[in-house]
């Protein structure tokens, strides 16, 4: 993910704010007996509420590439998996007050669409942004992985070994 895309923003309500609404969501949605601290814990809550189905959290997503000649892995941590006899659905927990960094979270989810689609063949697989601070869903397409491995740029670092590579998605 390309970080510039946080720089220069003002509304932002911090990393420790961030921290403590996803810790929130993944305890809750892991049946902890919790109770939300802020509005936007108590959103969160009431969207998994009324989610049926299974419900995994901080699931490790890791999809092979291939970049030229290369292959290289991206990874990532999915926020929530919510697995039905049917379909698989990708939540992100985003608590962005604004929605201009959505291009990068696409290319997140995009990994995480491609790592389950694999693994639940034969379910609909797709892919959301749950934003905490006003309780909005907004669902993502997926860029295709001929899409992904146009965007990552592979960068030989100076100190780093010539065997291994610094792999980044623009």
């Amino acid at each position: 993910m390309d970080d510039r895309v946080f720089e220069e923003r003002e509304e932002g309500r911090g990393i420790e704010f961030g921290n403590a609404v996803h810790d929130f969501a993944e305890r809750y949605a892991a049946g902890e007996k919790i109770e939300p601290e802020s509005d936007d814990e108590r959103r969160v809550r009431d969207f998994i509420d009324d989610l049926d189905g299974t419900l995994l959290v901080e699931e490790d997503a890791y999809l092979p590439v291939s970049v030229g000649n290369q292959k290289v892995t991206i990874s990532g941590v999915i926020d929530l998996l919510h697995v039905t006899d049917d379909c698989v659905e990708i939540v992100d927990y985003k608590t962005d007050r604004s929605r201009d960094a959505e291009s990068e979270y696409r290319k997140q989810l995009s990994v995480y669409y491609h790592v389950l689609q694999q693994l639940y063949p034969d379910r609909e697989v797709s892919t959301s942004l749950f934003y905490t601070s006003k309780g909005d869903r907004v669902e993502m397409e997926a860029l295709s992985t001929g899409e992904l491995s146009e965007l990552i740029d592979v960068e030989r670092e100076s100190d780093t070994p010539d065997d291994i590579d610094d792999s980044r998605i623009r």
